[in-house]
């Protein structure tokens, strides 16, 4: 792997096949605006899998995923950005990344939904998308928090409509996620752009003017070989320097123990009823399927540990 002369990394076709996800930071030589430029097709394959999904719903969650990762990426002060996309009735999915390139997402649908129904046959239904984020800070318990809402057949669409109704910087993203005509596989490219302050407004009309023209990424890919300094130079209408790259990982928080946690924070009432019905819980994570299951003898313990007597219907002052 090799620095090209625009100072992105150059690779092979063996390089290639081996470097499968990856998130580059660039800006223009002169520091106007910068990009971030995104491969994910790894890990959206992965997640097609883990949760068994059409090609037409992973692409969907592939876009989200994409979308989680570049605005993570762009983050100044916050630590994590949790993106939430609801369309009525019809699906919802939710996506979680850290400013390194840890994430996580799932796609639930409603598959007696005649929306779902056109969406798995390949068609480009329009959803009532609901937008929400949420952005926090590690050593702070405040959130800050977004929300747009717009009918369209395009996620990307929906995601700028939100960067344009919740973010101060003008920044808009390119997604695309596709399936390869040659062996079906799944493929995910994205990019996102944002004008740095001051931006003379010339630079600023040629930067859009030039993104606005652009055609779906997957021409870029298959045009350049996967090459992903030739890719950038064809996003990008100057010419650009890296700054760093990061390799996105899937990656779930979830435990035993944290699971425990939420049960417990339903409160003594909704507890004890849960040990009345003598059954242990059962709880699922959306994010990557695992099952937990938390026996009576636990929950008795977790009910008594809140001060509950168990046995009775009373309860005792928490130590």
């Amino acid at each position: 792997m090799l620095l090209g002369p625009s100072g992105l990394f150059v690779l092979s076709a063996k390089d290639f096949q081996m470097f499968q996800d990856y998130l580059f930071f660039g800006t223009d030589v002169e520091t106007r605006y910068a990009f971030r430029m995104i491969h994910l097709s790894g890990l959206v394959r992965h997640a097609q899998s883990l949760h068994c999904l059409t090609n037409p719903q992973a692409e969907l969650l592939g876009q989200g995923l994409m979308a989680g990762v570049l605005l993570a990426s762009i983050l100044e002060d916050e630590e994590r950005i949790n993106l939430r996309f609801h369309a009525g009735q019809d699906c919802t999915m939710g996506i979680e990344t850290t400013r390194q390139a840890v994430t996580r997402g799932y796609l639930e649908c409603n598959e007696s939904s005649e929306l779902v129904a056109q969406l798995n046959q390949g068609q480009k239904p329009v959803f009532p998308w609901v937008v929400r984020s949420l952005r926090s800070k590690g050593d702070s318990s405040n959130l800050f928090e977004g929300i747009s809402g717009t009918q369209t057949d395009s996620l990307e669409m929906a995601v700028n409509e939100h960067l344009r109704d919740s973010y101060q910087m003008k920044t808009q993203v390119k997604l695309d996620c596709w399936q390869s005509p040659v062996d079906g596989s799944l493929h995910a490219m994205g990019v996102i752009y944002l004008e740095l302050p001051h931006l003379k407004t010339e630079v600023s009309h040629e930067l859009w003017n030039h993104i606005d023209q652009l055609p779906p990424l997957r021409h870029f890919v298959d045009a350049t070989q996967h090459n992903p300094d030739s890719i950038a130079s064809a996003l990008i209408p100057h010419q650009v320097r890296a700054i760093n790259s990061l390799n996105p990982v899937w990656g779930c928080g979830c435990s035993q123990v944290s699971v425990e946690n939420v049960i417990m924070k339903l409160g003594q009432q909704e507890l004890k009823s849960m040990i009345d019905e003598a059954k242990p819980a059962e709880v699922r994570c959306h994010y990557c399927n695992k099952t937990y299951v938390v026996d009576l003898t636990r929950m008795k313990k977790m009910y008594e540990e809140l001060g509950g007597l168990v046995g009775s219907g009373e309860t005792s002052p928490l130590n």
